[in-house]
């Protein structure tokens, strides 16, 4: 009876294994590092005590990342951090400022959950916390100045990640970054800026 039961037990194992999806293999699971770029557009509403300005400003971003996540049934769940550097840059001819803002460092962390659409792709989206540095440099009021300016910000958006390899994923995203209001001197005006970016990027990463 032993040797009956120990052979049911097995049969029954195999068949609960083989029933449970969340506990397959995905090409999504584990974790992962990769490197992106893309296009960014940032928007800057600044009041200063010589007027209003509503300036917009883009260039290229690039960076790096790494994340781990697990698919559950067809529902992924992840985290993600990232570090990398803005090159927004464009000229400030408004509001009392004659000059320049370049955009510098920014890193973050995140949240992914997604949905598997087929084995080898995902459907995506995140949310989480962004940092990034600005620098302001200019004229303003008859004295030349410049001021760094560090923002905070909530970032969201969504995208697809596709398996071109077991190991090798893909990604094209969009994300969107809502920033805190922040007071800013630059020589004699003195201003607050309401600063949010809209960014396209893509991405390529390796997964352990």
């Amino acid at each position: 009876m032993s040797r009956i039961a120990s052979a049911l037990f097995g049969a029954t194992a195999l068949v609960a294994l083989s029933a449970t999806p969340s506990l397959a293999a995905s090409v999504f699971d584990g974790p992962y590092v990769g490197v992106y770029t893309g296009y960014s557009d940032a928007g800057l509403d600044a009041k200063t005590t010589a007027g209003n300005s509503d300036k917009s400003v883009d260039g290229w971003a690039f960076g790096g990342y790494a994340g781990y996540g697990r698919t559950f049934d067809r529902f992924y769940f992840g985290g993600e951090g990232e570090v990398g550097y803005n090159d927004t840059n464009g000229k400030l001819n408004t509001a009392g400022i004659n000059g320049k803002i370049d955009g510098d460092v920014t890193y973050g962390l995140s949240a992914r959950a997604g949905y598997l659409v087929s084995d080898t792709l995902l459907a995506y989206g995140r949310v989480g916390w962004e940092r990034s540095k600005f620098e302001l440099k200019g004229t303003a009021g008859g004295v030349t100045g410049k001021d760094n300016v560090d923002l905070d910000g909530i970032r969201f958006g969504g995208g697809v990640e596709a398996a071109v390899l077991p190991n090798v994923l893909v990604r094209a995203e969009y994300t969107y970054t809502n920033y805190e209001n922040k007071d800013f001197t630059l020589g004699t005006i003195a201003g607050e800026a309401k600063p949010d970016e809209s960014a396209l990027r893509v991405g390529v990463a390796y997964r352990f």
